[in-house]
């Protein structure tokens, strides 16, 4: 859904894949430690720390849980990813005060950082919720401004093109797929989400 977001060319387990990031990311931050396997710890600016453990019940995989920091989103959010049997969450984790936000999908900050984009597509296996968000980031708190969960569509390709717009493609199955070999599987269309300037309004046009 975003360029350079949550891709490993190599690796098709989203688990794995998450592992493989916060490797990566463990390099260049020092708040996040893996103090023993399934154990992952978030040193806080307080100077606590909070231990995120994996749980795999040998007989009830669908509570199977595992938990990967695979991104520091602005200077005091860090985004934790949380797997599930099949499908999966994420964790906003603020570390000034060690509050955590549940997000529908994977957050993108804003130019000037003032928003988050947060945005899931699931459109193949279903095992998640079609989503899209719009966080305020406000001193501290993050304030919904707003949601939609469509049933048949999911956004894709999306980036923010102002502080307060963002392209993305709503992206939804074809119905006519097999009735001609040249119908796509999917359909595509073009959106824009804007912001207004008071942050009390949220619209989005599509254009087909």
């Amino acid at each position: 859904m975003f360029e350079d977001k949550f891709e490993c060319s190599d690796i098709h387990n989203s688990m794995s894949c998450a592992r493989s990031i916060e490797s990566s990311l463990s390099d260049q931050i020092s708040h996040i430690q893996r103090t023993q396997p399934g154990h992952l710890t978030i040193a806080l600016n307080s100077g606590k720390s909070l231990t995120y453990t994996d749980t795999f019940p040998a007989n009830s995989p669908s509570k199977h849980t595992a938990y990967s920091a695979i991104d520091q989103i602005t200077d005091y959010l860090l985004l934790i990813h949380q797997q599930f049997w099949e499908a999966h969450s994420y964790i906003l984790l603020d570390l000034r005060n060690g509050h955590e936000y549940s997000l529908a999908g994977y957050p993108l900050l804003s130019p000037q950082g003032g928003y988050l984009f947060v945005a899931e597509q699931d459109l193949d296996a279903g095992f998640n919720e079609n989503a899209l968000q719009v966080y305020k980031l406000s001193e501290n708190t993050l304030d919904l401004l707003y949601e939609l969960k469509p049933e048949k569509w999911g956004p894709d390709q999306v980036y923010w093109t102002t502080e307060n717009t963002v392209s993305f493609i709503k992206k939804q199955l074809n119905p006519n797929y097999l009735s001609s070999k040249h119908q796509p599987f999917y359909i595509e269309t073009k959106a824009v989400l804007s912001i207004a300037p008071d942050s009390q309004r949220v619209n989005i046009r599509y254009f087909d």
